[in-house]
């Protein structure tokens, strides 16, 4: 499991929207779930995983999740997998 947060203004903020994801596909459903009513819905090939830094405040491996024409959308604590 990956544990995935929202980009908020305070780190405390951003953790209480911390859910867990499985592959680039829950990924994907979740940016859909939360973006598809403001800006459509976004392909994949817009949406990056990139390491981002260690946090050492909450001992993640941070990685950072952007969406092209959009920005981040949030961070998680690890690489995402694709689907088997």
């Amino acid at each position: 499991m990956t544990k995935l947060r929202d980009h908020k203004g305070t780190l405390e903020d951003a953790m209480q929207t911390v859910r867990e994801i499985q592959t680039f596909g829950d990924l994907m459903k979740d940016i859909n779930a939360n973006l598809s009513p403001y800006v459509g819905l976004i392909a994949a090939e817009r949406v990056s995983v990139n390491r981002y830094y260690f946090d050492d405040r909450i001992k993640w491996d941070t990685h950072i999740v952007t969406i092209a024409g959009y920005g981040v959308y949030g961070f998680t604590d690890g690489p995402v997998e694709e689907a088997p």
